[in-house]
């Protein structure tokens, strides 16, 4: 049987409304000039409506490549559903069912910050748009980092440059931990940025621990100027974060020089840890590196050094690196989908026994 919508049945989302009880936010997103800004990787949202057709209406300024998503009908997995592309200002997704009936959709970012600038312009329907449900007791998972953990080439090939159609932070071992769980999730992250320092800032004035308290990051490298209220609490916070910080400044410096940054890297590694067991007391974060990885190294003596309190909920876990087990690489030298899904699946474990200790 066929619903007709009433007077009072909602057939459009826009302005304010793009903010609303009809639709669930993924990730860190903010309100502006009339339109939902989303910034970070892995942002995106989950509608519910009756009806056949969909009309999703997205804007992209400051473009610098074309933006990937993925989107998701009626339960589908987000990995191996629809992509779309935005390449202009304004585009519209149009998503048609078969049936005129409830109906679930998602869209999720899978590119970068530096790539473009989103938002959601407007969203409107043949029938109409139904209050959300959010499912409860479920876990999020804050995902910390740079171009690792936002699949920075992960569905590329040895030898090919990183473009936005072979990088995915739907197929890197943060988001594909979190799906594991079932779990919301939340991203922090732009390939190239650091800890401490970065390419986009050597100065270490613009950093992830800074853009940590902020809404995103734009395509120009800067920190949008909105602080974040941390109103969702983590269960999980996974973090990959420091090649660039060694990269970028560390490795290029020798003696007293090197010694003070890494000193300073290290500091930055403790003030964090310090600021998100403060934010998130309840949190367990999984700092994760790459078997004899500097930064990873250095980051592991800091947490060797935290009291008993604060290690019961700070822990390191190795991951895979690019080419372990024989697998090929990625793009531009970074880790494959199968490297990812291998780290994801060290993850799972720890994750799996901190839920489920053994007595």
């Amino acid at each position: 049987m066929i619903e007709e919508p009433t007077e009072e049945s909602i057939k459009v989302l826009e302005k304010s409304e793009l903010n609303s009880s009809y639709i669930e936010w993924y990730g860190r997103h903010a309100y502006q000039n009339e339109r939902e800004y989303f910034y970070h990787t892995a942002t995106g949202f989950r509608l519910e409506f009756y009806g056949r057709v969909l009309d999703i209406e997205l804007r992209l300024e400051d473009k610098n490549h074309d933006i990937y998503y993925s989107y998701a009908k009626d339960g589908e997995d987000l990995l191996t559903s629809g992509v779309y592309v935005q390449s202009e200002f304004e585009s519209t997704l149009r998503i048609e069912f078969d049936t005129y009936d409830h109906h679930v959709v998602e869209l999720v970012k899978r590119s970068e910050p530096e790539d473009g600038l989103t938002s959601l312009h407007r969203i409107s329907t043949n029938g109409y748009l139904k209050e959300v449900t959010i499912p409860e007791d479920q876990p999020h998972f804050l995902l910390i980092g740079a171009s690792g953990i936002s699949g920075h080439g992960a569905l590329g090939s040895p030898g090919q440059a990183r473009t936005t159609e072979n990088s995915s932070s739907l197929h890197a071992f943060g988001y594909l931990t979190a799906a594991h769980f079932e779990g919301s999730y939340e991203f922090v992250s732009n390939s190239g940025w650091g800890l401490a320092f970065g390419y986009n800032d050597v100065s270490g004035e613009d950093n992830i621990v800074k853009a940590y308290d902020y809404i995103g990051i734009d395509p120009n490298q800067q920190i949008i100027d909105i602080t974040y209220d941390h109103a969702k609490q983590p269960d999980f916070i996974i973090i990959n974060i420091g090649g660039n910080d060694y990269t970028s400044v560390i490795n290029k410096l020798s003696g007293f020089a090197k010694t003070e940054k890494i000193l300073e890297f290290k500091a930055a590694v403790a003030d964090f840890i310090f600021k998100l067991r403060e934010d998130a007391p309840e949190a367990h974060i999984l700092w994760t590196m790459t078997e004899g990885s500097q930064n990873g190294t250095a980051a592991n003596e800091v947490i060797n050094q935290l009291s008993a309190l604060d290690k019961a909920f700070v822990h390191m876990v190795i991951i895979k690196q690019v080419g372990d087990d024989g697998d090929l690489a990625g793009a531009n030298n970074h880790a494959s989908f199968i490297t990812h899904q291998k780290s994801a699946q060290l993850l799972i474990d720890v994750i799996e026994g901190i839920l489920n200790p053994t007595v």
